[in-house]
């Protein structure tokens, strides 16, 4: 994704400012640390935005000091397993899969086979964890396991069509789940893959009228697994939110997100999940979104900053933080949102709360 499209539409099959948003931006992520948020994986994409640079023809095992598209690779996905421990994935200008790991001092690359896109990785011990995306060609998902020693393709299901994998979060071992989209002859889908500890295979999932596309999935147990993503409508598309009880998925309500979507999500237990977005309103530019689950239904919650959230991670139900891209345009800002149990202030890069950038 080295434009600002996606390879078979977000959506649907036209670039709109949402699907440049999704499927282009590509916000940096941030690591809490005493005082002082520190950058851990800078990962913006190649639409104009100037990101941290990259160290020019990185080789397997060495340093990476700075990470970022303007040289050489974007990243999209992050997944900490501890100070010590940590994957970045995504791909490099050339379209080969570019994976980098954080050992406690410094970023290395590792080597990942075959080319595509990584747009998600979760970990679940040093000697397992995934990355998922899109193969060469952007028509089959993909899906590759590092088993402590290399990155493997792993065999995904067949007769799912022109598939991406978008999300993937790992419980253990032998639960872990992948979301995304796939096309009929007719719409675009959600697609929902599970990993049993022998091999991926397709869940059932419910598909809205208009169909849909899932981008963001967490897990607190085996039991309590939440998708969220976009989901298209006669005029325009809407939220789209889908919950798992260990049994089934199911389509849950969501408060109206006119012109808007979902893009992340995280599930602290099965009373406490965080789901955060935007909208795109006519002239007004975007605005983000962040609605909670209380354990009967969600509910949006102000958030005070212009712009489009991407990602969600929550440490308690007192200690949140959101971060995203304030504007679609060579201009735009980083956004850092904060939850400290009573509601959501914007935070700047050197870890203190500031103004909601504008831009």
């Amino acid at each position: 994704m080295s434009q600002c499209t996606h390879p078979t539409g977000l959506w649907g099959a036209q670039t709109s400012a949402m699907t440049v948003l999704l499927g282009c931006w590509r916000i940096r992520r941030w690591r809490w640390q005493g005082a002082a948020l520190a950058c851990a994986a800078a990962a913006v994409a190649s639409c104009g935005v100037t990101g941290a640079h990259s160290s020019p023809a990185a080789t397997a095992g060495a340093p990476v000091r700075q990470v970022g598209p303007a040289l050489g690779y974007r990243l999209n996905g992050v997944a900490a397993l501890s100070a010590a421990s940590a994957w970045a994935a995504g791909l490099t200008n050339q379209g080969r899969l570019h994976v980098i790991r954080w050992d406690g001092r410094a970023w290395r690359q590792v080597p990942a086979p075959g080319g595509g896109d990584f747009n998600g990785v979760a970990a679940v011990s040093a000697a397992d964890a995934w990355a998922v995306g899109y193969g060469t060609g952007s028509t089959q998902a993909l899906i590759e396991h590092w088993n402590g020693t290399a990155w493997r393709r792993a065999a995904t299901p067949s007769g799912l069509g022109a598939a991406i994998l978008h999300a993937v979060a790992a419980i253990s071992p032998g639960d872990v789940w992948a979301v995304g989209g796939t096309h009929t002859k007719t719409q675009q889908v959600p697609l929902i893959e599970h990993w049993d500890g022998t091999a991926w295979r397709p869940v059932s999932s419910p598909a809205p009228r208009f169909g849909g596309v899932l981008t963001g999935v967490s897990a607190s147990s085996a039991s309590n697994a939440w998708a969220v993503g976009v989901r298209t409508e006669a005029r325009g598309t809407g939220a789209l939110i889908e919950h798992w009880n260990g049994t089934a998925w199911t389509l849950v309500p969501s408060p109206a997100v006119s012109r808007g979507g979902l893009a992340g999500v995280t599930a602290l237990s099965g009373t406490s999940t965080w789901a955060v977005g935007g909208t795109v309103p006519s002239l007004q530019g975007p605005r983000t979104v962040i609605e909670r689950w209380n354990g009967t239904s969600w509910a949006r919650v102000p958030s005070p900053a212009r712009g489009y959230l991407a990602s969600v991670t929550a440490i308690s139900a007192r200690n949140a933080w959101a971060v995203g891209v304030s504007a679609f345009t060579s201009a735009a800002t980083g956004i850092i949102e904060h939850w400290n149990g009573t509601s959501w202030t914007c935070f700047t890069a050197t870890g203190t709360a500031g103004p909601c950038s504008t831009r």
